[in-house]
């Protein structure tokens, strides 16, 4: 008999098969493993959609595309700004938050010691790791750089036409009537 503190368990069908709840299927996925007694790091394993949802993540799919990248139809001045926006504010945020965890990063590292247990020797340690860090979040940068010029350098390119059809049907000469 259970005590109004334990839980009931239930006893599963024969026939059917029971879904592992949400912090189990968390534990199968993560894996631990301890760098050192102050630091550790989990890994979680990426996991593909399961043999027996497979119109789920179709849908989900389908869901995604339709979303898409702002613009990305390249069908109007409008799309190639939105499109170059959309692209400089993804890139802009990753940047900040690649500088952030590379900076946090190298916090952590610091404090593990070197083999010959050298302060030192630490922090070089965590430098040379977390500078890998710092290069990903320098291409990010340029790649919010590079969004903002592509939109630039098109306008430069295609001014003429842009003018034209921002002012809708070219108007034709209309030759004045003759007048005495």
């Amino acid at each position: 008999m259970a005590t109004p503190f334990q839980k009931p368990t239930a006893v599963p069908n024969q026939g059917q098969q029971q879904r592992p709840s949400r912090q189990q299927a968390r534990a199968a996925k993560t894996k631990t493993r301890i760098i050192s007694p102050s630091l550790n790091v989990s890994f979680v394993k990426a996991a593909g959609p399961t043999p027996a949802a497979p119109a789920a993540a179709g849908a989900a799919a389908a869901t995604a595309a339709s979303k898409g990248t702002p613009g990305a139809g390249f069908h109007s001045n409008e799309d190639i700004h939105a499109f170059a926006e959309h692209l400089r504010k993804q890139a802009r945020n990753r940047t900040v938050e690649r500088s952030l965890d590379a900076e946090q990063l190298e916090s952590t590292l610091r404090h593990i010691p070197a083999a010959d247990g050298s302060k030192a020797g630490a922090w070089l340690r965590a430098r040379r790791v977390s500078r890998h860090l710092k290069k990903i979040a320098a291409a990010e940068q340029a790649i919010a750089k590079s969004a903002t010029a592509l939109y630039a350098q098109f306008q430069a390119e295609y001014e003429s036409e842009l003018s034209k059809v921002g002012k809708g049907r070219v108007r034709q000469n209309v030759r004045a009537p003759f007048q005495f």
